[in-house]
C-alpha cells in the first residue's frame, strides 16, 4: 500500500507540474492522504468480501433467508446480537450468518454488508494512525470519515464503494432522500448532515424526528462529557476543527455534473445557532482564532 500511496503521489506531483504548477483536484495532498486512498482500494478488492446471502456451509450452494436464529453466548462474546437464519436451496441445509460488531473479530470473518464493512475499515484507518469516525446515516447506511491533517478537513470514505471524498454519492448519485446523518468518534459526535446534501431545505422537511435544537443541545451536552477529561491543548485543537466544519457545513455543496464531490455556494442556513454553543466553549478557554 505504500508503494501504491507513494506512486499516486508522484502522478500527483506530476500531473501538477505538467500543468504549469496550476492547481488540480487532488493535488492538495500528501503521503498520508494517498495512503488512505490505497488502503480504500485494497479493503474494497482484496480484503472484505460483500454478502447478501451466504453460500451453502455445506455444499457451497446458494441459500435463502428464513428468518432469525437466536445467537449462541461465543457469537453474543463478539457483539453477534443479531443472527439470520438462511436454508440452501441445494441440500435445505441451514447456514448462519452472524451480524458481527466487533471489528476485531471482523478482521476474522471478512465479510458482511455496509455495517461490518464501515466497522472493520474505521479499525484498520485507526490500527495506521489516522483519525477516523463512524457515520451513521439514518436511511440505512454506513461509513467512514477519516481526518486529513493536510487538508484540515473530515474526508468522506466509503470502503464499499471505494469512494474517497464524494459526499454528494448518495443523495445525486443514489438518490436517497437524506435526513440524518451523524458521525461518532472517540472524542465527539456531530451532525455531519450538511456535508452530504446540496439542497438543505429539503432535507430539513424530512428531520421530523425531533426539534433541531433539542439535537443540536444533545450533540453539544454530549461533546462536553467527552471533552471534560481532555488536556487543555487538545480540547482547543478539537474546538478549532468544530468551528472550521461549522463554516463548511454553512457553505453548501452543489454537484457538478458527476462530480460529486460538490463545489460550494456562498448560502447560509440555520445552523448558526451551532456556532453559539461552540462560541460559549471558545470564550470560556479564552482562545484566540
Amino acid at each position: 500500500m505504500e508503494a501504491e500511496a507513494e506512486q499516486t503521489l508522484a502522478d500527483l506531483t506530476k500531473a501538477g507540474a505538467a500543468n504549469n504548477g496550476a492547481s488540480q483536484p487532488g493535488q492538495d495532498l500528501d503521503l498520508r492522504d494517498c495512503l488512505v486512498l490505497a488502503l480504500l482500494k485494497w479493503f474494497k478488492t482484496s480484503f472484505f468480501k460483500w454478502v447478501n446471502a451466504p453460500d451453502c456451509k455445506h455444499c457451497g450452494g446458494k441459500t435463502a433467508g428464513v428468518g432469525s436464529a437466536a445467537p449462541t453466548e461465543e457469537e453474543l462474546r463478539y457483539k453477534g446480537n443479531r443472527v439470520e437464519n438462511y436454508r440452501c436451496t441445494v441440500c435445505s441445509a441451514y447456514t448462519r450468518f452472524v451480524r458481527y460488531n466487533d471489528p476485531g473479530k471482523l478482521l476474522e470473518t471478512r465479510e458482511g454488508r455496509c455495517g461490518e464493512w464501515a466497522n472493520c475499515f474505521t479499525l484498520c484507518c485507526r490500527a495506521l494512525g489516522f483519525e477516523a469516525r463512524y457515520v451513521l446515516d439514518w436511511t440505512d447506511h454506513v461509513w467512514t470519515e477519516v481526518y486529513s491533517d493536510t487538508q484540515q478537513r473530515w474526508v468522506h470514505c466509503d470502503p464499499c464503494e471505494n469512494s474517497c471524498d464524494k459526499p454528494l454519492i448518495y443523495e445525486k448519485g443514489w438518490g436517497k432522500k437524506l435526513t440524518y446523518i451523524i458521525a461518532f468518534s472517540v472524542d465527539d459526535i456531530e451532525d455531519v448532515t450538511w456535508r452530504y446534501t446540496a439542497n438543505f431545505e429539503e432535507i430539513l422537511k424530512r428531520r421530523n424526528e425531533c426539534r433541531e435544537m433539542w439535537l443540536v443541545h444533545t450533540l453539544y451536552n454530549l461533546d462536553k462529557k467527552k471533552w471534560s477529561s481532555m488536556p487543555e491543548s487538545k480540547k482547543n485543537i478539537r474546538l478549532k476543527r468544530k468551528i472550521v466544519e461549522l463554516v463548511e457545513f454553512m457553505t453548501p455543496k452543489e454537484a457538478d455534473g458527476n462530480n460529486l464531490s460538490g463545489r460550494v455556494r456562498c448560502y447560509i442556513i440555520h445552523v448558526y445557532y451551532r456556532l453559539d454553543f461552540v462560541y460559549s466553549e471558545v470564550h470560556a478557554l479564552r482562545l484566540v482564532l
